[in-house]
């Protein structure tokens, strides 16, 4: 059986499965394949045949196990005084033996084959004394890719291990300016404005002179100065007004902003001051804690808290304003077998990875539990130190199907 396999249009690679057999009577490789064929057979099964020998074998599936039936026949007779047995090799090199009883006038598996039903498949056959063997992939979810091909494709793979999953809550808000950060200036005594050298948008050091105003007590002139670095934000005055008690100035530093979050009577209980968070805009994201928790302004709804948290805008990317969304970690659990969610695919209504072993790829179906933003717990269907693929393992997903399409065609 060959198939036509391309890597998401990189490569083109061609699988070749192939079926061999040997027999117990000491003839050269040569000579066995003159005897040799494969069909189907009459039940529907794999039939191969050596001199007027036959063995046919057919697999079947009821809830996700597989069961293995096999027919012996010699000169197209059944036979029944003999020894059958098959040892199923998984890509991981885990193997599973199978040992057969009769069955009226076919043979019958006595163990049942856990998913995934992909394997190389060895039968040996005790016959008069004599054995007879035949060996033969039996694929399921598997393609092969070279080292070299997978290398320049980007596709990564790492070990599954345990670790831990978070326990997550996610929560949404805007950004402001810290209340330190801004300030209204004003004239410390009434007066007349004799300058003003600062307008809307220009950036100022802490201690820059910003205005003069000369005091109706004492008709002196004296200084404004900015009371940190920033940018002025409005301005309320001019040159020759009298300074009162209104803003003369509004300087803000924006290098710094706060993610004001909303938090819900149901999540209250669970988010802590301390807590990590991931605050994500569009495409970029970035790491923070939570810095305090104060009741949510009155807007006669349903009741909330306001969790604040802190973020570095010194490259000024980032604008007050801004709507954001928080993942907040409020517990840790350790789990004996975690996978990382860049490796999970979607496959015929499953979540799978796909399993690396030599220079063949092979989907797994993972049953998951707990699940973070990085991490999700496999239940079943992976081993700790099973190698799977990780980055760009939709190349895999893709090549799978693509050689599936090409086999049914």
């Amino acid at each position: 059986m060959k198939m036509l396999v391309t890597l998401s249009t990189l490569y083109l690679l061609t699988l070749s499965s192939l079926v061999t057999a040997s027999g117990g009577h000491g003839h050269g490789e040569d000579d066995h394949d003159a005897h040799k064929q494969e069909t189907t057979g009459p039940n529907g099964g794999h039939l191969l045949k050596e001199r007027d020998i036959t063995l046919e074998v057919l697999k079947t599936e009821s809830g996700g196990l597989a069961s293995l039936q096999a027919w012996v026949t010699r000169d197209n007779k059944p036979v029944d005084d003999l020894i059958l047995s098959a040892t199923l090799t998984r890509l991981d090199g885990v193997q599973k033996r199978v040992t057969f009883q009769q069955d009226d006038h076919h043979w019958k598996g006595k163990q049942k084959i856990q998913p995934p039903h992909s394997f190389d498949v060895s039968f040996d056959l005790k016959l008069d004394g004599e054995h007879h063997q035949w060996q033969w992939p039996s694929y399921e979810g598997r393609v092969a890719i070279s080292a070299e091909a997978a290398e320049k494709a980007g596709i990564t793979t790492k070990k599954a291990s345990g670790g831990v999953i978070a326990t997550q809550t996610h929560a949404y808000g805007r950004l402001v300016i810290a209340p330190e950060h801004q300030a209204d200036l004003r004239a410390r005594f009434p007066g007349l404005i004799k300058s003003i050298t600062a307008s809307v948008g220009d950036a100022v050091s802490k201690g820059e002179i910003l205005a003069v105003i000369e005091s109706n007590d004492s008709l002196r002139g004296y200084r404004l100065r900015a009371p940190f670095s920033g940018v002025i934000h409005q301005r309320h005055a001019n040159a020759g007004e009298v300074a009162g008690q209104q803003p003369l100035l509004t300087l803000i530093n924006s290098e710094s902003l706060w993610a004001e979050l909303t938090l819900f009577p149901q999540q209250r209980a669970a988010v802590k001051k301390g807590q990590a968070v991931t605050l994500h805009l569009g495409e970029r994201q970035w790491q923070s804690q939570i810095k305090s928790l104060v009741p949510a302004p009155d807007t006669g709804s349903v009741p909330a808290m306001i969790a604040r948290v802190s973020l570095d805008n010194s490259d000024g990317r980032l604008a007050p304003g801004d709507f954001v969304e928080a993942v907040i970690t409020t517990g840790n659990h350790s789990v004996p077998l975690r996978v990382d969610n860049r490796a999970l695919q979607e496959m015929e209504g499953k979540t799978v990875v796909f399993l690396n072993g030599a220079e063949a790829y092979e989907s797994r179906a993972l049953t998951l539990g707990r699940r973070d933003n990085r991490y999700s717990e496999v239940l079943d269907g992976l081993n700790p130190g099973d190698q799977y693929v990780v980055e760009n393992s939709y190349l895999i997903k893709a090549d799978i199907l693509k050689a599936g399409a090409a086999h049914h065609h």
